[in-house]
Order: C-alpha cells, then structure tokens, then sequence
C-alpha cells in the first residue's frame, strides 16, 4: 500500500467526516479485511490525530480490560480527556457481548454528538455489517482496500 496515499486519503476524509465543526455526527470508522491495512490506517491515524488517545489493545496504556460490559465502556470512552480516541479492533472488548448489547453500542456511537471524536479501525466482516446495519453505513476510499463508515444519521 501507498502509504503517502493513504495519508493523503485520510486526512481529506477526517476533514470532510470527521473535524469539520458543520458536521453533527463524526464518529467514523474505517475497516479492511487485510490486517495489514488496518495496523496502517492505525500509524497513519495516530500521526494525523496527535492529541487522539489510542486503545490498540485491552489493559495496555489506558485502554479498559477486555470483558467490560457496555455501560461502562461508554463510560470510558466519555471519561476520555484528549480531543478524541481511536479505538483498535473495538471487538476485543465487545466479542462476548450478545447481540442487543452490540447494537446498543453501535446506536450509542452513531448517535453521539456534541462530546468526544471516535474513531474506530476494525476487520472487515459479515457480522459487522448485519449488527450495524442501522447504524452506520460503508462506502469504499477510492484506490484503497478500505472503507469509511458513517453514522446513518450523518447523511
């Protein structure tokens, strides 16, 4: 991957998605189902949000441990005093959740405004996208192996 490319890529769309104040929603995500790619994005994210917290792994830095519930892992993310966060792979603290909890959390992040930037790198996946659904949407970045997703709401 061009990574002089992707960054060109990512920060057009953190600007157009993500930091513009006219935008109500921002929380975004971006996905891929190459690995590789997504520990891309991550270093490339972490270089464009400097002021970002980043949770890449559970009970690493400030990163909450991996069987949280769900009220408390919104908790978290709203305790969180930088500007935003990048959360790594968020399945590792939602994988033993049942799928209303999912859902809930995935409406919760769509729907926030007004309080901390989210932005969240994860696999590309079929039960991803059926949790989701509702919730945020997909669209694939142009010369990439990699999507943005947008709150529902945000179109």
């Amino acid at each position: 991957m061009d990574l002089n490319f992707l960054q060109t890529t990512l920060k057009t769309n953190l600007e157009q998605y993500h930091q513009n104040p006219n935008i109500r929603y921002r929380n975004i995500g971006f996905s891929s189902k190459n690995l590789h790619d997504l520990e891309d994005v991550t270093q490339t994210l972490r270089s464009l949000l400097p002021n970002y917290e980043l949770w890449q792994y559970p009970n690493i830095q400030n990163a909450p441990e991996p069987r949280i519930s769900e009220t408390n892992l919104e908790k978290r993310i709203l305790a969180i005093n930088k500007e935003g966060i990048i959360i790594y792979q968020p399945e590792q603290w939602t994988s033993y959740w049942g799928l209303t909890n999912k859902q809930a959390f995935w409406s919760t992040l769509g729907m926030w405004h007004g309080n901390i930037k989210i932005v969240l790198v994860f696999t590309d996946s079929n039960e991803f996208q059926q949790v989701n659904n509702n919730y945020f949407k997909s669209q694939p970045l142009d010369g990439l192996s990699i999507n943005i997703w947008r709150p529902t709401r945000a179109e």
